[in-house]
């Protein structure tokens, strides 16, 4: 998904997001409506390697929150789905622990969304 029809004021990357879905799209634009500066996807974390070196699984958070040296990774996945995204976000944390990152799930979207009268994407 493209954001061309959006210019971003607090986006801080060099090239233009593609976002992987709606909701992303849209919690780009909360945080560039609130000022918050962030980045899309700029570091994938190597979660495992093969014998050669090669990586065979990676994470990449959707945003990175500078100013917060935060992480957010968003899934609007039924919560019976994110399982594996969990065991993904359990071993960041094992094997970068200094790494600060927060998940946000359908609930925690649908709850900003109330609070701020914001229209979430189904």
């Amino acid at each position: 998904m493209r954001s061309d029809s959006h210019r971003f004021q607090s986006y801080r990357g060099t090239e233009p997001p593609r976002f992987a879905n709606r909701i992303e799209l849209e919690c780009a634009r909360i945080l560039d409506w609130y000022g918050i500066p962030w980045e899309y996807e700029p570091t994938s974390f190597v979660l495992e390697r093969d014998d050669e070196g090669r990586i065979t699984r990676a994470f990449t958070p959707d945003f990175f929150l500078p100013d917060e040296n935060l992480y957010i990774e968003v899934t609007v996945m039924k919560q019976s789905l994110v399982t594996r995204k969990n065991r993904k976000l359990r071993e960041l944390r094992e094997q970068y622990p200094d790494v600060n990152v927060k998940l946000f799930y359908r609930r925690d979207l649908e709850r900003l969304a109330q609070r701020y009268r914001l229209k979430l994407a189904s």
